[in-house]
């Protein structure tokens, strides 16, 4: 693919979007490459939570292309997410003005407890929409819906999978993936990575690390987002037909609603 004075190879990088690539110079530079990508991703390198943005161009097609810098360093596991690293980079996200702006001029509106239900319920494949557990979960979740407050809305990841998280060989620590980002309440992600990944006898340090109260609120807004986190992955590993995963998160939710319901 010629882009100006260096001819750029493209060689696809194995995942679900199919639009990421390693991109080869003949001098032997690398970078990472994606197409279509989130457009704030400059305001996030600017934040140090996503990778330097080296370049974008616009394809013949009409499609555009990034590229960033490439990381050498491994993927975090599940056993990395306790990191402190990790509660000040969401800290950083979460409290961005500047990037909440960006996302409200580039059409991104805000998305209430309610929307996030509405959401989930058309667009998920249509063998979620006739499971009876799954819709006894949302018709519960409607019912038990958490305050919410415009105001206090923030841009959030929205899939924070230990696979998004990147240390460099320096210690530094990136999240990536933006295709799932919008805007709501904080605890959208907070959720996802507690109920995931963070035994719950570590939550109330966490919280408070983070810079939430430990009371009956956050609990309660906690054990709603939770429940929608599981809902969320389900329907993204069904809609990669990944259903060991699909079965892996419904009985997790299971578990989740089994334990923490009872102590409500």
């Amino acid at each position: 693919m010629d882009l100006g004075d260096n001819e750029l190879t493209l060689t696809p990088i194995p995942g679900k979007s199919g639009k990421a690539y390693m991109g080869s110079y003949p001098d032997g530079k690398r970078v990472f490459v994606k197409m279509n990508t989130s457009p704030i991703l400059p305001g996030l390198a600017r934040e140090q939570i996503a990778p330097q943005l080296l370049w974008t161009r616009r394809l013949p097609d009409g499609r555009d292309m990034c590229a960033q810098e490439w990381l050498t360093g491994k993927i975090l596991t599940p056993y990395d997410m306790n990191r402190k690293q990790i509660i000040n980079i969401l800290n950083r996200l979460h409290r961005s003005r500047p990037l909440m702006k960006q996302l409200s001029r580039l059409g991104y509106t805000m998305e209430t407890p309610v929307d996030l239900l509405r959401s989930w319920q058309q667009g998920v494949p249509e063998i979620l929409k006739q499971n009876h557990y799954l819709n006894s979960v949302i018709a519960e979740l409607g019912k038990t819906v958490p305050g919410f407050r415009e105001d206090h809305a923030t841009i959030v990841h929205g899939d924070l999978r230990h696979s998004n998280w990147i240390e460099t060989e320096s210690g530094l620590v990136y999240l990536v993936d933006w295709d799932s980002v919008r805007l709501t309440d904080r605890m959208f992600d907070v959720a996802h990575l507690l109920c995931h990944y963070i035994p719950d006898h570590q939550w109330r340090q966490w919280l408070r690390d983070y810079g939430y109260k430990y009371n009956q609120t956050v609990l309660d807004k906690l054990y709603w987002y939770g429940q929608y986190s599981y809902l969320n992955q389900i329907a993204k590993y069904c809609e990669n037909q990944d259903l060991d995963n699909v079965n892996r998160e419904i009985y997790a939710l299971r578990v989740f609603r089994d334990k923490y319901g009872k102590k409500r």
